[in-house]
């Protein structure tokens, strides 16, 4: 098995405080990982939205995965990948469907349309998801696969095969609905997989109170020893939280949200009752003032 082992390694830009993997802590490129995709930097920061040569580009698409050798990284039966998160992923009740942690792959469907975007079966590679708070006391996440479904979806606009990439982003921390599978999507219009990716840029979503952990700074993607898949990784992001003090539901806490909590103040059984003491208070503005700016 060859091995690369790199530790602590920092890039040469700081992303302190950022929803994704910043620092790569180890590589152990197991046997069947890609020789072409063997570079642990691939996977720091925002999964990848468009892919391919600039002479033949496409747009990433659950049809059309990334696929470049500064893109993606592959493991390999008995090799991983250590990141550390820019920030914590927290367990927490204001992730939505649960959800703390996303993970990319290159994962993608075949097309059942000949050439529409209707999913058939998924390729996928597997591999292990382990989190942990310190990077010494790992815990792996169940009934997971780190490459697997969904496959990312770089825009909302862009057609199943596009090359060029549409001009409305996916996000890539808002998970995907857990309960859909891949025999919800199967046969699907490509205007169904959309609507049914909601936005999300889709990636295996993590939750944390599947192992009992408050909060996980490191994730490690392996595959066990003998297995004939090589997963690949894309990126690793920190869910959004819902923004309980975004009142007006544009998105961000400002002005607006401080304006709609004096509206309300005095009320009880109020939206804007925000720390639940059953009235609408100076708490309740505090509570809107701290979180002014966050998105």
């Amino acid at each position: 098995m060859a091995t690369i082992l790199i530790s602590l390694f920092m890039t040469g830009e700081c992303f302190c405080d950022s929803p994704f993997a910043t620092r790569v802590v180890s590589y152990i490129a197991g046997t069947g990982a890609s020789a072409g995709h063997r570079n642990p930097q691939t996977a720091l920061g925002e999964p990848a939205r468009i892919t391919g040569t600039s002479s033949a580009p496409e747009t990433v698409t659950p049809f059309q995965p990334a696929w470049m050798t500064n893109q993606i990284v592959s493991i390999g039966a008995g090799g991983s990948l250590t990141l550390e998160l820019g920030q914590a992923a927290i367990d927490s009740p204001n992730n939505p469907f649960g959800v703390d942690l996303i993970v990319f792959s290159n994962a993608f469907f075949s097309d059942v349309s000949g050439g529409q975007g209707s999913p058939g079966y998924c390729f996928a590679d597997g591999g292990v998801i382990d989190v942990s708070d310190d990077g010494a006391t790992w815990f792996e996440i169940p009934n997971t696969q780190a490459d697997g479904p969904m496959p990312t979806m770089g825009f909302i606009d862009a057609g199943p095969f596009d090359s060029m990439p549409g001009e409305l982003p996916t996000d890539f921390r808002k998970p995907m609905n857990p309960a859909i599978t891949l025999s919800d999507l199967q046969e699907l219009n490509y205007i169904d997989v959309i609507n049914a990716y909601n936005g999300s840029g889709g990636g295996v979503g993590v939750d944390l109170a599947s192992v009992g952990l408050n909060q996980a700074h490191f994730v490690r993607i392996r595959q066990l020893a003998g297995a004939t898949s090589s997963p690949e990784v894309d990126a690793v992001m920190v869910v959004k939280p819902i923004l309980i003090c975004d009142l007006d539901g544009n998105g961000v806490v400002d002005s607006a949200d401080v304006s709609i909590v004096l509206l309300l103040f005095g009320d009880v059984n109020s939206p804007g009752d925000l720390d639940q003491s059953g009235i609408v208070d100076s708490g309740d503005v505090s509570i809107v003032l701290l979180e002014m700016g966050n998105e």
